[in-house]
């Protein structure tokens, strides 16, 4: 491609073009998105075209704000509060597993990290039950992994439908065991503890189990 750029400023392919098509009306140029007032960036010129927007410009009014905000500051993308140790792994650490063993999502497994985990039908959930109508879309219920004591807690939080352990129902923090059976709205989850008194993340395995 051989570039020149006409009296007026237009660029254009001099092997494909003997003279500026933007000019003559040959050609249409697609806009940018909106530009900041008074950048110029985007703007009609005459022939119908665009002014063209510098190289570092393109595209930068596309992106979400909270992405060039994370993309500037990514210590802070995740907009959370980072559990306490996990700033000494690669990745979060897996805690634990819920299986759902009834409902929607029967046979699925989720997760639980090692910190407060949001339940809900959103994908914005940390532990995300779709399908489930009878589950809250945010913040259904709380699985917390307590990692000074290594326990788990379940912790109703904003539905108007109960939450139950072990056919129990469940109105405050109540500790979790092994293989307890949660209902949240018409699923059925068992859970299942890796951390436990033979392994927890700050302490490694222990060698008398």
């Amino acid at each position: 491609m051989a570039l020149t750029e006409c009296a007026k400023g237009h660029l254009y392919d001099s092997a494909l073009y003997q003279s500026c098509p933007y000019c003559e009306g040959n050609m249409n140029r697609v806009e940018f998105s909106a530009p900041a007032a008074g950048s110029g960036v985007g703007k009609t010129v005459a022939g119908g075209a665009a002014a063209p927007a510098p190289a570092d410009e393109v595209g930068a009014t596309t992106a979400p704000a909270a992405y060039r905000a994370r993309q500037q500051n990514p210590e802070d993308s995740a907009g959370k509060t980072v559990a306490v140790f996990q700033k000494n792994f690669s990745r979060e650490p897996v805690t634990g597993w819920l299986v759902c063993v009834e409902g929607a999502e029967k046979g699925k497994d989720y997760r639980i990290a090692a910190r407060n985990n949001s339940i809900g039908r959103s994908e914005s959930m940390d532990i995300c039950v779709k399908g489930d109508m009878a589950v809250s879309r945010e913040n259904h219920a709380r699985l917390s992994y307590d990692g000074k004591h290594n326990a788990f807690y379940l912790i109703p939080a904003e539905s108007t439908n109960n939450v139950y352990i072990n056919d129990e129902p469940v109105y405050v923090p109540t500790k979790l065991s092994a293989r307890d059976v949660i209902e949240l709205g018409e699923s059925k989850f068992v859970f299942i503890p890796f951390c436990d008194d033979w392994f927890d993340w700050q302490k490694g395995m222990k060698k008398d189990k």
